[in-house]
């Protein structure tokens, strides 16, 4: 019989490629099913089982309706989660049998398992055949213009739909004070997770008469706790990005990549939106060094843009994060620091010493291109799926 797979919504070629290396027919739904409602999902994908006979759902991150729509359906539900937290992982529906959830963040994983939960701890891949392709067909010819010193692509935080934090300004100071402080705490330490680790439950009783979150009687106890550690953990990535791109602006030749507001500081040279699939391997590859400044909501994993950037073969020098020991070797495949001066003193070494970093780059891109390619997370899905 044909093994079929439903991609949920839009996906990177190389993720169905490696579907396909499997043997599997790949289909994708006329509409994003991420964004319909249960009773449009079920029709959706009823009308592609009985036309392409799939036998699974595939979605990045995990949706309560496709998991109710797929249930419904007796279909098999797979998700390859590459946001942290996930706060839809606390729905019921994410406890049905049919469903194979990936995390990979292994602290992320050891939550959800410690509440019963079927996951699977997974790290992220990145599609180096494909960053391979858009910068040899670049072949340097864009060079002078995406590169820089020191170079960050990411979000700042400071748009209204994650600055969250900003807009409870009625909280008590008591209330306030101890979350600016647990927050301080936070910002010297990388690798640590005060942040879920040592709210107390007395804070957290005060949270929760002040801040509502309206989600219904589908969602278990637990996902208030996570929807607020997100909310101070997008305060905080908001404080050190912004302390950070202000700093580098004034000390080296830097480029920002954001859509993010930056007036505050008017010495920050803010050349947009990288898109994925055009921009962002180019800036990555031309870029002396990439600085990767992660999201305090991953405690203890590998963001995506730590393979990425790899995978373009750029230079990396990202926080220090536990994961990362496991998998790479700081100083011969990237290079960690461990709080800004860290990062400011490596950013003077390495741009003195571009034998090295060059070297670094290339070895890192081999790391990534060998052990973190789609092929090899689908290989481990397929694995646990059992098919």
């Amino acid at each position: 019989m044909e093994k079929s797979i439903l991609f949920a919504s839009c996906c990177v070629d190389g993720l169905k490629e490696a579907w396909e290396c499997y043997g599997f027919h790949t289909y994708g739904s006329e509409e994003d099913l991420t964004d319909l409602s249960e009773e449009q999902a079920v029709e959706h994908i009823l009308r592609e089982k009985n036309k392409s006979n799939v036998s699974a759902c595939f979605s990045i991150n995990f949706y309560p309706n496709l998991a109710e729509a797929c249930h419904s359906l007796e279909m098999d539900y797979i998700v390859w989660g590459w946001d942290c937290p996930q706060a839809t992982l606390w729905h019921k529906s994410s406890r049905y049998n049919g469903n194979y959830i990936f995390v990979f963040d292994h602290k992320q994983y050891q939550r959800l398992a410690g509440r019963g939960l079927k996951v699977y701890y997974l790290p992220l891949s990145s599609d180096t055949d494909f960053f391979d392709q858009c910068i040899q067909k670049d072949a340097g010819t864009s060079k002078g213009k995406w590169e820089a010193d020191v170079a960050f692509v990411g979000n700042l935080y400071n748009d209204r739909d994650h600055s969250l934090y900003d807009e409870i300004a009625y909280l008590p100071p008591y209330l306030r004070g101890y979350l600016e402080a647990l927050m301080t705490a936070q910002r010297k330490m990388w690798g640590v997770d005060l942040i879920s680790e040592s709210i107390s439950e007395y804070a957290m009783g005060l949270l929760k008469k002040y801040i509502k979150w309206d989600l219904g009687d589908r969602y278990e106890e637990g996902v208030y706790e996570v929807l607020t550690e997100n909310v101070i953990g997008q305060k905080i990535a908001q404080l050190e990005r912004k302390e950070a791109c202000s700093y580098l602006a004034r000390n080296f030749n830097f480029r920002l990549y954001t859509g993010s507001d930056t007036s505050f500081d008017p010495l920050i040279s803010n050349y947009g939106y990288a898109d994925y699939l055009t921009r962002m391997p180019l800036v990555f590859h031309y870029s002396k060094i990439n600085i990767h400044i992660q999201l305090r909501s991953i405690p203890s994993g590998m963001s995506l843009r730590i393979l990425d950037v790899l995978a373009c073969e750029g230079f990396l020098l990202t926080n220090y994060q536990p994961e990362i020991e496991e998998y790479f070797m700081d100083g011969e495949e990237l290079v960690v620091y461990y709080d800004f001066d860290d990062m400011y003193e490596k950013i003077r070494y390495y741009l003195a010493h571009e034998d090295e970093r060059k070297r670094i780059a290339h070895a890192g891109y081999l790391k990534v291109k060998e052990e973190f390619n789609y092929i090899k997370g689908v290989e481990k899905i397929l694995q646990v799926w059992g098919q």
